[in-house]
């Protein structure tokens, strides 16, 4: 038995039974989701609300940062998301704890239960970590491509088999909704198709699995000043090679302004290369790795521009687009 199963052991994470009826209207309303929110709380040794802040979220939760008369606490509600897809995260994060990764730990309640119904959705509860999210210089880039180094060369879990579902046929699985878009963007729609077929060949070439956070986004990091005090949201971590993981952080640490910066890439890979040196074939697949990170971005607005004509989607779209079209036309050392 290895140590993530140990963890995991006799410590139930299953949903509570007592259900929690909650209007839709309470996210607009701040007494009455503080009321909901009680209710929630009240399972664990929280003590009485005193405040609610609505915090960054993600594309599939709701965050709230939860002060109570004995400390702050982070509430992840998950939208739309069962039980068993959401355990994987739990147990990893415990495995971390024992690990050199700063990460927010979820806290059990009171029946040592780490998820519990919240209206038709589900809820956790994590410790809340006081930062900020980061600027993007030099310095923070250096500490970003030490953790994700430290992350990938961990050994992995043998009960832990969460595979990567952010993959090329996700994004074929996007192509297919296109014909039967409420709203339609053909400039876009063409692009999306024509870059998922140009990345589908060096995505398809084999290479060694590894632990992988899979969003490392300054949004998904907390820094005190330039010093990293945890990473946030491991939604989609998942076995996959490790240029899964360079390509989405190279997006999101090495860009000002929408330009990638050669010094702050080469910062990150020199960084990273001080715990793990790629190969010849890993640095020839780079490229199209740093090119994925930003299509993958691009599926998810995609989604977003198709069901609901989102304008702010669009415009990132856009720009992210733009990116990929430029990475296309550089050459690159490494």
């Amino acid at each position: 038995m290895d140590i993530f199963t140990k963890i995991g052991k006799n410590e139930p994470t299953t949903v509570e039974h007592e259900f929690i009826e909650i209007p839709m209207e309470y996210f607009n309303d701040k007494a009455k989701a503080m009321h909901y929110i009680q209710l929630l709380m009240n399972k664990y040794n929280s003590g009485k609300i005193t405040n609610i802040t609505r915090t960054v979220g993600g594309y599939t939760n709701i965050n709230y940062k939860v002060s109570t008369d004995k400390r702050d606490y982070l509430l992840k509600i998950h939208l739309n998301k069962k039980v068993e897809d959401i355990v994987p995260e739990i147990k990893i994060l415990k495995y971390l704890k024992t690990k050199d990764i700063p990460a927010a730990c979820p806290i059990p309640d009171r029946e040592n239960k780490f998820i519990n119904a919240f209206g038709n959705d589900n809820a956790v509860i994590y410790e809340f970590i006081d930062g900020h999210h980061p600027e993007v210089n030099i310095e923070t880039t250096k500490q970003i491509a030490k953790v994700a180094a430290t992350l990938n060369l961990l050994e992995v879990p043998t009960s832990f088999i969460q595979k990567n579902w952010v993959d090329i046929d996700f994004c074929k699985i996007v192509i297919q909704k296109i014909p039967d878009a409420v709203y339609t963007q053909p400039d876009i729609f063409e692009y999306f198709i024509e870059q998922t077929n140009y990345l589908e060949e060096p995505l398809s070439i084999k290479l060694p699995r590894c632990l992988v956070h899979g969003d490392l986004f300054p949004d998904n990091t907390m820094f005190k000043g330039n010093k990293l005090i945890a990473v946030l949201d491991f939604e989609v971590i998942c076995l996959e090679n490790l240029l899964h993981e360079l390509g989405t952080a190279i997006n999101g640490f090495c860009y000002v302004d929408n330009k990638l910066s050669e010094e702050l890439l080469h910062t990150f890979l020199n960084e990273y290369q001080k715990y793990y040196k790629l190969n010849q074939i890993e640095r020839e697949l780079l490229p199209a790795y740093i090119q994925w990170g930003a299509h993958c971005m691009i599926a998810w607005h995609l989604i977003g521009v198709m069901e609901d004509n989102d304008t702010i989607k669009y415009k990132r779209a856009q720009e992210l687009i733009a990116r990929v079209k430029k990475l296309r036309e550089m050459s690159f050392s490494f």
